[in-house]
């Protein structure tokens, strides 16, 4: 028994039982704020049960192979947990784990004789060789020529978006919530606060800041017919399909835009974080997780 991996694959279980009853439920989302702690759990329990040799691989297939796997869900921890555990009675009752090669016997050698040192030949001079005078150098390519290569250098490529307009009102209960989940997917938030009754302040904020390639709506349905022209307006200059309109459940958007990304929430913003991590890579943005 490899009482070393066995006292890891313990320590493991401990950690996964804590684990476990923090991560997310399917139809509230995984845990985004703890998903970094649970990938460095995952790859050490990955890692250990690698060393089980040919059962191991068998055994690690069911933590990769999981359609949701990468994602803090209590059922995707549970999963690893299970692993991780038959690994450890496996190793408890003499499953030979994956032991180094021997390293093969190194080869004696024979001193080898020494030659009687060789006289020494006279070395001749080569004989010299007259150069021919070489003519003034040839002078650079023009100045012309010059800027005509550098204007035939491809531009460089745009960077990818990475930066998102949120629009909403300053005591929405989703807006915290909703900026803290773009900056822990390593996007940039360009917030405004909604001017109540004045839906031309979204108009005129646009034509002095410019705008994200995507905007995030949070609908509250307190002044319902602004909020209605703010998200026509954002739709005629994104496109429907950039626009991600966040509403309870109990105020939906009263008109329905189609192509739109409307989102609807019961309790918190976690119920939607998947399928919004789906739809910005969908978008180019690059998503870190």
């Amino acid at each position: 028994m490899d009482s070393q991996l066995l006292a890891r694959l313990q320590d493991l279980i401990l950690q996964g039982e804590k684990l476990v009853p923090e991560g997310g439920l399917e139809f509230s989302g995984y845990n985004a704020k703890m998903q970094n702690q649970y990938l460095l759990w995952r790859k050490n329990c990955l890692d250990s049960v690698a060393k089980l040799g040919e059962r191991g691989s068998l055994l690690r297939t069911r933590i990769t192979n999981e359609e949701n796997g990468a994602y803090f869900y209590q059922s995707s921890a549970q999963n690893v947990l299970d692993v991780v555990r038959e690994t450890a009675e496996l190793v408890e009752s003499g499953v030979p784990t994956i032991q180094p090669p021997p390293k093969p016997p190194t080869p004696k050698t024979e001193p080898t004789k020494q030659e009687p040192p060789k006289a020494e030949t006279p070395r001749q001079e080569p004989e010299k060789i007259p150069v021919p005078k070489q003519g003034p150098a040839k002078s650079e390519a023009p100045m012309e020529q010059k800027i005509e290569i550098e204007q035939h250098t491809a531009p460089p490529q745009p960077a990818q978006p990475q930066s998102v307009t949120v629009v909403s009102s300053e005591a929405h209960p989703l807006l915290s919530q909703l900026l803290s989940f773009l900056g822990d997917i390593g996007l940039q938030a360009v917030p405004f606060h909604r001017v109540q009754g004045s839906p031309s302040a979204l108009v005129e904020h646009l034509k002095k800041s410019g705008s994200a390639p995507s905007a995030f709506y949070l609908f509250s349905g307190d002044d319902t017919l602004n909020e209605m022209f703010e998200i026509g307006h954002l739709v005629g200059k994104l496109g429907a399909d950039k626009i991600f309109c966040i509403h309870f459940q109990q105020t939906p958007a009263p008109v329905s835009i189609p192509g739109m990304h409307d989102k609807e929430i019961v309790v918190k913003l976690e119920e939607i974080s998947f399928s919004l991590i789906k739809e910005l890579k969908a978008a180019g943005y690059t998503v870190s997780i």
